[in-house]
């Protein structure tokens, strides 16, 4: 009966360990080594009258009795060591593999090496002080190295018999149902509530990168830069590193602006502050930290007041030292439409007509970059009727537009010498309604999709980069698309991004008639223009209870910004002259003459209803 015991004592023990839980081998484990103690010591009472007395002061002489100090310490021991597995075991299944030390190793260390010890060398040994030492070596050595090496690895709230971490448990000593945590703010929990996430393939490579980036001194000066550039709706900052220190800007409505963040509660930023700044978010980026010259970007997560940003860092090195851009974009649900984006009510229905149903041949969208002709690519496929006809887009891998529904994408590398002519093939015989050629780059595509919709009466969308629409028109041209392209053409379809006035601070003009003449506006029609709100000399008076600075746009003078639309839709005149060798002037007479109105005509058209003012529409032009 013994025998059994022990054998399914050990069975048990070992199929626990083996299941990823050694709680109930632990328990078997527990009464087996008692049974196995008392056995030994009543062993010891059969032989203790024929054993000499010892000296010392526990002396020895005949009797039947147990050294019960001797029991009561080995089993506590035993007991402590359960516990400390038990808690080992839960702690590698919860984040072990997280941390590199899974349980598959250390559940074997914890439990094996003691057990080791203490069935041979703490119950074997004949001095009861030196076997006893062995085992609470065996147990204490691979327990706190585990202690350590997993401290070292977790961030400062999931560490264990710390000062916190003990506070907390005598805390929570004796108290029944949920238990209280401690709240004990950390380091890296100081300054504003910006949260950063680390973006890669492998969740334990982020966790890694993450505890690290807390870890430095550099985490809470970042927070504070990033949440004073996002409170001030900045898309993008600039550091410019040199000698002496760090310049930086902030990115607002597309217009770069000086700015002096407080990044510290006492120091200002420095040469020495900003590196580590940069450093953590080159971390959270998994890029070289300490390369300072070369081309490195990536990718990770911002949270902050609510709302989640998708982060990009660019770093390259420079003359004078190092500049590192920080973009970030907030994720939304909200898909904003051609409406959203300022299209205005005949335009759109214009658009719906060239690319709804029915609608054949060629289709430009252009922008400059930066000009919001991604948004505009989007809106526009979103307001088709994707769930009737077929939409295909041919995209390169490192230039992918975002997702939409019903659009399906095929991808090719240039790295790879992957060409779009060498994929339109496949996706011909596909037989869709609608081709997508976002940021078009070789004639030979062009050619590919003309011959396509020659023979199958189709529609193909094409972005490319330019100023205006006739630029855009020659921008193809000189791709070589081939002779058909120019009778194919139905319309190009350009922006500008403007910012908007603030509607809380801008000032009313009253217009100058000759003005509004050269403006293209009649006479009568527009009684006052507006524009930004200009500094009061130093000595002026102030209105009452007026801010000094303006609380709605923080005294720039706009707030967002809107989209300036030109459709030029082609006529015969318009397409014969493609066919020849066209001139940028010559494109832009014929399409006034066909009735388009220009850039300039359409944002004319936000001055008088003071949406923008005068000398931002110029800004915006002269680009």
């Amino acid at each position: 009966m013994l025998r059994s015991f022990v054998v399914g004592g050990l069975r048990d023990f070992v199929v626990g360990g083996l299941r990823r839980n050694i709680r109930g081998g632990l328990r078997v484990a527990t009464w087996l080594a008692a049974a196995l103690v008392i056995v030994l010591a009543g062993a010891e009472v059969l032989l203790a009258q024929e054993w000499p007395a010892y000296p010392g002061p526990f002396t020895r002489g005949p009797g039947f009795y147990l050294a019960f100090y001797k029991i009561f310490l080995l089993l506590f021991v035993f007991w402590v060591w359960v516990k400390s597995a038990d808690w080992v075991s839960r702690d590698t299944l919860e984040m072990g593999d997280a941390i590199g030390m899974p349980y598959q190793v250390w559940n074997p260390i914890l439990v094996c090496s003691f057990l080791l010890v203490f069935m041979t060398l703490g119950l074997g040994t004949p001095i009861f002080a030196a076997g006893f030492a062995l085992v609470c070596l065996a147990y204490l050595v691979p327990f706190v190295i585990y202690v350590v090496m997993r401290n070292g690895k977790v961030t400062q709230d999931k560490k264990v018999f710390t000062p916190a971490h003990i506070k907390n448990w005598f805390a929570n000593l004796g108290k029944r149902g949920p238990r209280r945590e401690m709240d004990v703010k950390h380091g890296w929990q100081m300054g504003p509530p910006v949260e950063l996430s680390a973006v890669g393939p492998l969740q334990m490579e982020n966790q890694s990168a993450t505890i690290d980036a807390r870890q430095s001194p550099g985490f809470v000066p970042i927070k504070y830069l990033l949440a004073d550039a996002i409170a001030q709706r900045a898309e993008k900052i600039m550091l410019d590193y040199t000698a002496e220190g760090v310049a930086v800007r902030y990115e607002i409505d597309g217009i770069w602006h000086p700015a002096n963040p407080k990044v510290h509660e006492r120091d200002p930023l420095n040469r020495e502050l900003g590196d580590l700044m940069l450093a953590v978010v080159k971390r959270m980026c998994h890029l070289n930290m300490t390369d300072r010259r070369s081309r490195q970007e990536g990718k990770y997560k911002v949270d902050f007041g609510g709302n989640k940003y998708d982060a990009t860092l660019l770093s390259q090195g420079t003359q004078t030292g190092e500049r590192a851009i920080l973009t970030f974009k907030q994720i939304t649900k909200h898909v904003p439409t051609l409406q959203d984006l300022g299209m205005r009510d005949k335009l759109r229905e214009q658009v719906q007509e060239l690319i709804g149903p029915g609608a054949k041949g060629i289709v430009i969208y252009s922008a400059l970059p930066g000009d919001g002709l991604t948004s505009t690519w989007i809106a526009s496929l979103r307001g088709t009727d994707r769930l009737m006809r077929d939409f295909m887009s041919v995209e390169a891998v490192n230039k992918r537009e975002p997702d939409v529904e019903n659009v399906d994408v095929t991808k090719f590398d240039p790295a790879q010498k992957e060409t779009p002519e060498q994929k339109l093939p496949a996706c011909i015989l596909r037989q869709p309604e609608v081709m997508c050629l976002p940021e078009v780059t070789t004639g030979a595509a062009l050619n590919v999709v003309s011959n396509w919709i020659v023979d199958e009466d189709k529609l193909c969308l094409v972005s490319v980069r330019a100023k205006e629409a006739p630029e855009a028109l020659l921008r193809l041209l000189a791709l070589g698309p081939g002779d058909k392209f120019p009778q194919l053409v139905k319309a190009v379809i350009n922006q500008r991004l403007v910012r908007k006035l603030c509607e809380i601070c801008r000032e009313a003009i009253q217009p100058d008639p000759a003005l509004l003449q050269r403006l293209g506006i009649p006479p009568g029609r527009v009684q006052v223009l507006y524009r930004e709100k200009q500094p009061l000399p130093p000595d002026a008076p102030r209105k009452r209870g007026e801010p000094l600075i303006c609380p709605n746009c923080n005294g720039l003078g706009y707030r967002g910004r809107t989209a300036i639309y030109e459709v030029m839709v082609l006529d015969d005149k318009l397409r014969m002259a493609l066919a020849g060798q066209p001139k940028l002037d010559t494109l832009k007479q014929l399409s006034r003459a066909a009735g388009n109105r220009s850039l300039q005509e359409e944002g004319i058209l936000l001055v008088a209803l003071g949406t923008t003012s005068l000398t931002e529409l110029q800004r915006v032009l002269k680009q």
